[in-house]
């Protein structure tokens, strides 16, 4: 039986509240420079729907690594190959598969520049939360500079947001 229904919300802002509300400011930049992209590639240059996605996401995929691991996860020594880099980049590529397999679908059913970039969002918005879970407990969340050992010995995050 749990003493305080609240506990766990508590003890989760604790621990991931920081890193989450960096983890979103990155995704909003993100989101902002795919979404321009994926504008500019489909309805200025007037590529098709799949072609403009697959540009878009792998431009924007760039920063968002370099924000993700200075910003977000306040990594300063480089990168590791297997560790970090691969996996970060099979999330990516995860996300750019999926996103230009339902931009090309919805672009060839509706062909709007609208359904284009809420397909692409739609897709990213799905995989946000594992994107989030596998960066902060395979990746990068067990190397937190910012994180403070509890008195036990268990890692507790930082407390106030940034």
């Amino acid at each position: 039986m749990v003493a305080n229904p609240l506990s766990l919300p508590a003890r989760l802002w604790r621990e991931h509240g920081k890193t989450l509300i960096r983890f979103t400011r990155v995704s909003m930049v993100n989101v902002f420079i795919g979404q321009s992209l994926l504008f500019l590639f489909h309805s200025v240059i007037d590529w098709p729907g799949a072609f403009a996605n697959m540009a878009a996401v792998a431009i924007s995929s760039w920063p968002a690594y370099w924000l993700s691991r200075h910003y977000v996860w306040e990594q300063e020594q480089g990168g590791h190959t297997v560790g970090e880099i691969a996996p970060f980049w099979m999330l990516s590529f995860a996300g750019l598969f999926l996103s230009t397999a339902v931009v090309g679908v919805v672009d060839s059913i509706f062909g709007g520049a609208l359904s284009v970039q809420l397909a692409n969002a739609g897709a990213f918005a799905a995989l946000w939360i594992v994107r989030y879970l596998i960066f902060h407990h395979v990746i990068w969340g067990g190397r937190v500079g910012s994180d403070e050992v509890d008195a036990q010995g268990g890692q507790s995050g930082p407390a106030v947001p940034d």
